[in-house]
C-alpha cells in the first residue's frame, strides 16, 4: 500500500496506540495535503474547474463500465487469497477507500494532468510513475518493488487517461489493488479504525463539497 514516508519517519504506527500516526498520515497529509492542497491551488488560488483535478461526472457511464470490467479483469487474474474474517476486512476496505480516494486525486488528477500540461502525456506518465514509485522510497522497499510500484503508476496513469475522472479508478479498481496486496502482508486492524478511515472519507468529501460551491459562486458573479 502507498504511504507517505512523511509519517512513517516522524511517527511510527506503533506509537501512541497509532493515533498520532493516524492523525499524520491520513488528517494532515492524505486530507489536507494530499486532497486539499490540490483543491486550494487549482479551484481557490488559479479558478480552474473540478474537472481539472480528475471530480466529474463527465463521461461518468463510461467510467464506471470500464472501471467494472478492469476490476473484473483483477479479479479474475489476480493472486488468490484467503480473504480475512468479516471484522478483519472491514477496517481494510475502509482505510483502501480512503486511501483509493486521495490517491486518486493527487496523483493521478493532480501531479499526472498538471504534468501533462507541461511535458505531453508521454513524458507525464513516465515522469509521474517515477515520482509515485519514489514516493514510496521510505519504506525499506526492494529495487524490484520500487520498479514494481512505476509500473503500477504507468497502468493507473494510462487507466484514469482514457476518461479523465476519478471514477474510472474508484471506489473498485484501484481501492481493490491495494486490498490485494494489504491482505497478502497479512495487515490488521482494530474494527474501530474503520470510523476514522470513514471520516477521512466524508472530510475529503466535504472539503471537495466546500470548494466546489466557491468555484459556483464564483462563476456566477463572473457572469453577472
Amino acid at each position: 500500500m502507498s504511504q507517505l514516508p512523511t509519517a512513517t519517519v516522524i511517527v511510527t504506527p506503533e506509537a501512541g496506540g497509532g493515533i498520532p500516526y493516524f492523525l499524520l498520515y491520513a488528517v494532515v497529509m492524505a486530507t489536507l495535503f494530499g486532497v486539499g492542497i490540490p483543491l486550494l491551488w487549482m479551484v481557490i488560488i488559479r479558478k480552474r474547474p473540478l474537472s481539472d483535478l480528475g471530480l466529474t461526472f463527465r463521461r461518468w457511464r463510461s467510467s464506471i463500465v470500464l472501471q467494472l470490467v478492469l476490476t473484473g479483469i483483477l479479479l479474475l487474474t489476480g493472486p488468490e487469497l484467503d480473504w480475512p474474517p468479516l471484522a478483519n476486512l472491514v477496517p481494510l476496505v475502509s482505510l483502501v477507500l480512503a486511501i483509493g480516494f486521495f490517491e486518486a486525486v493527487f496523483w493521478r488528477g493532480w501531479v499526472l494532468q498538471r504534468l501533462e500540461e507541461a511535458f505531453g502525456i508521454i513524458p507525464a506518465i513516465l515522469l509521474g510513475s517515477a515520482l509515485y514509485a519514489a514516493y514510496h522510497i521510505g519504506y525499506g522497499m526492494t529495487m524490484d518493488e520500487m520498479v514494481f510500484l512505476f509500473f503500477i503508476g504507468i497502468m493507473f496513469a494510462v487507466v484514469f487517461r482514457l476518461t479523465g475522472s476519478i471514477l474510472i479508478l474508484w471506489p473498485l479498481f484501484q481501492p481493490l489493488g491495494q486490498l490485494i496486496t494489504l491482505t497478502g502482508e497479512g495487515l490488521t486492524l482494530p474494527l474501530i479504525s474503520t470510523l476514522g478511515f470513514i471520516d477521512v472519507l466524508v472530510a475529503m468529501f466535504i472539503l471537495i463539497w466546500l470548494v466546489g460551491r466557491y468555484r459556483k459562486r464564483h462563476t456566477r458573479k463572473l457572469a453577472a
